[in-house]
């Protein structure tokens, strides 16, 4: 899945389903961010929407809501980590919003294609030849 940046008209869809009539707070704040700023680091989203436990407001207050959309907000981790002032991983993400696709989807679609490459190079991997032993073994021997 691609991280993705809203139109105008899908925030302004988004921020009716998280505000309702009661304002903008920290769950608006978080999608105003991240709709024109995917994969925004934790800092930043902590730091520009004043808010403290992304995860949390997220959970709660944003993907139960936008989910009928076909949107939702995730997190992954960097590639390489983040560090702080003292030369230490942090435990930042990169936030986003992200469109909610099916199983039936062109991603999706194309997991049968990697399958059958995989099972045509290696010919033992999906016909049941090898045991659950010789896979543990293989393994094993890899991480050495």
């Amino acid at each position: 899945m691609e991280p993705i940046r809203l139109s105008n008209e899908e925030l302004d869809f988004v921020l009716a389903r998280v505000t309702g009539d009661h304002g903008e707070y920290g769950a608006a704040r978080i999608c105003r961010l991240l709709a024109v700023n995917p994969l925004a680091r934790t800092r930043h989203v902590n730091v520009e929407c004043s808010v403290g436990n992304i995860s949390d407001i997220v959970t709660k207050m944003v993907n139960p809501r936008i989910h009928s959309l076909g949107l939702f907000v995730g997190c992954v981790k960097p590639l390489r980590p983040f560090y702080n002032k003292f030369g230490q991983t942090t435990g930042e993400h990169l936030w986003s919003f992200y469109r909610d696709v099916a199983a039936n989807d062109d991603d999706y679609d194309r997991l049968d294609d990697d399958i059958n490459d995989l099972a045509s190079k290696y010919p033992g991997l999906l016909s049941g030849e090898r045991t659950v032993n010789d896979w543990e073994r293989d393994l094993a021997g890899s991480l050495k």
